[in-house]
């Protein structure tokens, strides 16, 4: 039926539909200059000269740790971070610290560097933080306390700019789907 349609439009305007083949894309060769105008342009200009590891913790200027992740358990949660250096590290150079839905670290040298990490809008209440380092694997777990012992499903609270009437998330009038 497309087939069909394209032709009858194709009549319609007085002319055959043809197809593409080797011979016709030759002759119209596209030069690496070619300027392109409309919705091609500007949104997607890649410049090989700005590629980089993307590290974002070094587009931050390396102070700011943003890389981790975490796993939820029964009575607390633990926040896993990963670094280059932290095997070098006392247990002095740790510093935690804790509020009902937060959490903040700071490593006074690591790498060279003081480097910290924060975390506010925590989708529960704590009671505290420790900082237990995982020696050989360049990694510190941080093991957040739950105020109440019920799962959590998100690190964060979501915020509600999204319009999402629904409280289970989902799409808005999807009810009855299962």
């Amino acid at each position: 039926t497309v087939h069909r349609s394209v032709t009858a439009l194709a009549q319609r305007e007085n002319s055959v539909p043809r197809t593409m083949t080797a011979e016709t894309e030759k002759a119209a060769p596209v030069d690496a200059q070619t300027k392109w105008e409309g919705t091609v342009t500007g949104k997607y200009q890649w410049d090989d000269s700005k590629k980089s590891n993307a590290d974002a913790d070094k587009d931050l200027g390396g102070d700011a740790i943003s890389k981790y992740s975490w796993g939820d358990g029964k009575k607390q949660v633990s926040i896993y971070i990963e670094l280059e250096g932290l095997d070098d590290c006392t247990e002095d150079m740790f510093q935690a610290s804790s509020g009902e839905r937060e959490v903040s670290l700071t490593i006074t040298k690591v790498a060279g560097k003081k480097r910290s990490f924060a975390l506010k809008q925590l989708n529960d209440e704590i009671t505290g933080v420790k900082v237990n380092q995982k020696k050989g694997k360049g990694m510190i777990v941080l093991k957040l306390t739950k105020k109440e012992e019920m799962p959590w499903h998100q690190l964060q609270e979501k915020s509600d700019a999204g319009g999402d009437d629904e409280p289970g998330g989902g799409m808005g009038g999807m009810g009855g789907m299962g």
